[in-house]
């Protein structure tokens, strides 16, 4: 399996600076091999907190994910969802030791969204409201988008609860108002999750500067694009801005080719 990726990592039509990061690669695993397998991975961060601490929250939480997936020896034997738990972990208490240093980093946090893709399964694990989408066949070979992850927010909960809809949720004002975010707090729930991948699927990380403006439509038509190998980070971009974003956008697609 190859992997095809596409990113953009943008300040937007708003913002003054960019709080956003994502940083991606592929892992080759027992090189001797005639045909070595890969690993890949992508993680996506989305900073709050202000006097732009928000933007070093988001760096030190992907370059921990870079630097540790880097280092480490992956075999058959490893549970990714629990080592994805533990990296998450502690790349929360960096952040929230180094919020306690200086003053202007103070109650610095952000979201974050971490890919490993094997072979044939992809292992996410999330906090915050930015997203991973797949994109694919489903059962009746039909293309289906589905959305991997699940929003941290406020309310979302309330939608859990039964006490708002999701098409309320979707257009309340505060909706974006999140129920966890890495580096708040000493301590940290994650949630992870596993999916089945085949060749031809695209998974997306997005934050929501991108998928709080553009349609599931839209992002359907964007990742078929990917899987066909077509350029998509500069329309989409444009298409988001176009819409209305106000916040900086980022996001990357993995199409498995």
């Amino acid at each position: 399996m190859d992997y095809q990726f596409q990113i953009q990592c943008d300040l937007g039509a708003f913002r003054s600076n960019n709080e956003d990061a994502i940083l991606f690669g592929i892992k080759t695993e027992d090189k001797t091999s005639v045909n070595p397998k890969k690993l890949a991975w992508m993680v996506i961060a989305d900073g709050i907190g202000g006097h732009n601490a928000g933007e070093v929250a988001s760096e030190i939480f992907t370059k921990h994910f870079e630097s540790v997936i880097t280092a480490t020896e992956a075999s058959k034997t490893t549970d990714w969802q629990e080592w994805i738990i533990e990296e998450f972990k502690i790349a929360n208490l960096k952040i929230f030791e180094q919020s306690k240093l200086k003053l202007t980093q103070k109650g610095m946090g952000t979201t974050g969204v971490v890919t490993i893709l094997t072979e044939d399964v992809v292992y996410v694990g999330w906090v915050g409201d930015s997203r991973c989408y797949w994109y694919g066949a489903n059962d009746e070979l039909q293309n289906e988008l589905k959305q991997i992850t699940k929003d941290h927010t406020m309310v979302q909960l309330f939608v859990d609860k039964g006490a708002m809809t999701q098409e309320e949720a979707d257009k309340a004002n505060n909706k974006n108002m999140l129920s966890r975010a890495i580096g708040i707090k000493a301590n940290i729930e994650v949630d992870t999750v596993q999916h089945p991948l085949h060749k031809d699927d695209v998974l997306l990380l997005s934050t929501d500067g991108l998928h709080d403006s553009l349609t599931d439509s839209q992002l359907i038509d964007f990742l078929t694009k990917a899987r066909n190998g077509d350029p998509i980070e500069t329309q989409m971009l444009k298409d988001a801005i176009t819409a209305g974003s106000r916040d900086n956008i980022t996001f990357g697609s993995i199409a498995l080719i």
